[in-house]
């Protein structure tokens, strides 16, 4: 009997795994369809914005409060620029030269730079599978820039740049959020990041931008909301959920998931093509990432 639960329990938490790979990789379609028609900086504040208040509100359910300590808010700060402002402005900004296919496989060496992070901030030091697992991620990122870099198309090669600095981004915040984890409730943290990510964006996009005029179709309303809601807020609750349930090295198998499906989804709902070059340097960069987690 105990076995049987065992393998139930191991099996939801699989479909668990797959369904935040989708929801994760379909966020780069999502961003495709509703940057065309938002200002970058405004689509990204109220991204931000919606989702602290759900965020917020989930924790008032669970009867849970924000700390009010100032270290604690420091760390949110830290959180709110390396896994959200900076990484969703980059990529929204990104995704206005590139594919959603193409970006979502670049984001995909965040492991990678966190490797490199690891190495020269930590006491954690690099062994040869991982030196071999950077080498192979970072010539799968060489292939992908090198038909631009030929060509001279300045707008998608620093379309490029600006997803792999936000993966750059992404791996510093990974490594604030592991040092605080026995902290902070997971979802506390979740909710901080996005709190001071509005506060930063938020006047930014009224000032800035002035979007009080903004009228974007349906198909691009719908696109924001499902960001916002299914890429955001519900991948956030199912990503510490498994936290609580699982172990990092299970979680961190979604970064496998995430470029098959953003892929696909821009291929088959935006028409993207997946040449050569995106299917060639597909596997070195997943193997990379394979190897960089060994």
């Amino acid at each position: 009997m105990t076995l049987l639960l065992a393998r139930e329990t191991e099996s939801m938490n699989l479909v668990l795994l797959l369904i935040l790979g989708v929801l994760w990789g379909s966020s780069y379609m999502w961003i495709k369809v509703a940057i065309a028609e938002v200002p970058t900086l405004t689509f990204v504040a109220w991204r931000l914005t919606l989702s602290a208040l759900v965020l917020w509100g989930l924790l008032r359910l669970r009867g849970v409060a924000m700390p009010r300590d100032r270290r604690a808010w420091k760390v949110f700060a830290a959180l709110g620029v390396l896994n959200g402002v900076t990484p969703y402005l980059l990529i929204s900004w990104g995704e206005l030269y590139i594919s959603s296919g193409l970006a979502s496989l670049l984001t995909a060496t965040m492991p990678i730079f966190a490797v490199l992070l690891t190495h020269s901030f930590t006491d954690e030091h690099i062994t040869p599978t991982k030196a071999l697992g950077v080498a192979l991620g970072f010539v799968g990122v060489g292939i992908l820039m090198l038909p631009d870099l030929r060509q001279g198309v300045q707008s998608n090669l620093l379309g490029q740049a600006a997803v792999v600095v936000a993966s750059l981004s992404y791996a510093g915040g990974a490594i604030v959020a592991r040092s605080q984890h026995s902290r902070q409730l997971p979802l506390v943290l979740a909710t901080g990041q996005m709190i001071i990510g509005s506060v930063i964006t938020l006047p930014l996009s009224l000032v800035v931008d002035r979007p009080f005029g903004l009228s974007p179709s349906l198909p691009a309303l719908a696109s924001w909301a499902a960001l916002t809601l299914l890429g955001t807020v519900l991948a956030y609750i199912l990503y510490y959920h498994l936290i609580e349930r699982t172990s990092a090295t299970f979680i961190s198998t979604v970064t496998y998931i995430i470029p098959v499906v953003g892929l696909l989804l821009g291929a088959l709902a935006l028409n993207e093509s997946l040449d050569t070059t995106l299917l060639g340097s597909l596997p070195l960069i997943l193997m990379g990432v394979l190897l960089v987690r060994a």
